[in-house]
């Protein structure tokens, strides 16, 4: 008898697309923080002093802008995918759960929640200031976005425990592979032989 789609899978509507979301924004932050990496590397003293610590505020603004931007297609279903993992955790057999894949779990959700207080504390700053400035509406938007480094960087380093929890139980939901037969054995012509390319 065929096996069933696993049901923490199949219980999320889009939840490939939301899969397929994050691993967009992985990505993209971690270009993001290679790119911050190899600047600071290269614009800092050995004691970690910027030569120039304007330029290098606004390099750091830009890294923190780029991460927050890739993050936005996620933010709103994070919830949602993170209701499916735990979901599919209790479902993926003992012997294949890692035991920090709950820990990580729990720090996701903890700086989802933080992000959202970021990004209400910001509207309402916006709400406060209907009249301000470009210049100030640019620094709030920089402030937003340092203040939600922190958090968005917890995504970066633990939100790769979400796709393994997907692909371990998708996998597990799939059942054992039949294995393949194996290549019959070289002909006595052929064997020692091999074909360059």
């Amino acid at each position: 008898m065929p096996h069933s789609p696993h049901p923490g899978i199949a219980s999320v509507p889009g939840h490939q697309k939301m899969i397929s979301r994050l691993s967009v924004f992985l990505r993209e932050a971690d270009a993001a923080l290679d790119a911050w990496d190899l600047y600071s590397d290269e614009h800092t003293d050995l004691d970690g002093w910027p030569y120039d610590p304007e330029a290098y505020d606004d390099r750091k603004a830009g890294r923190d802008r780029a991460v927050w931007t890739a993050f936005k297609p996620v933010r709103e279903e994070a919830g949602a995918l993170l209701d499916a993992a735990e979901a599919d955790l209790g479902r993926i057999p003992i012997p294949s759960v890692h035991n920090r894949w709950a820990w990580q779990l729990a720090q996701l959700r903890d700086a989802l929640d933080q992000i959202a207080a970021t990004r209400t504390e910001y509207r309402e700053h916006l709400a406060a200031h209907p009249h301000a400035s470009p210049e100030a509406q640019d620094a709030a938007v920089d402030a937003r976005n340092a203040e939600a480094w922190s958090a968005l960087y917890g995504w970066l380093v633990h939100g790769r425990a979400v796709l393994e929890m997907h692909t371990t139980a998708v996998r597990t939901a799939a059942g054992p592979r039949i294995a393949t037969a194996a290549p019959p054995p070289c002909s006595p012509a052929t064997a020692g032989h091999t074909t360059r390319r």
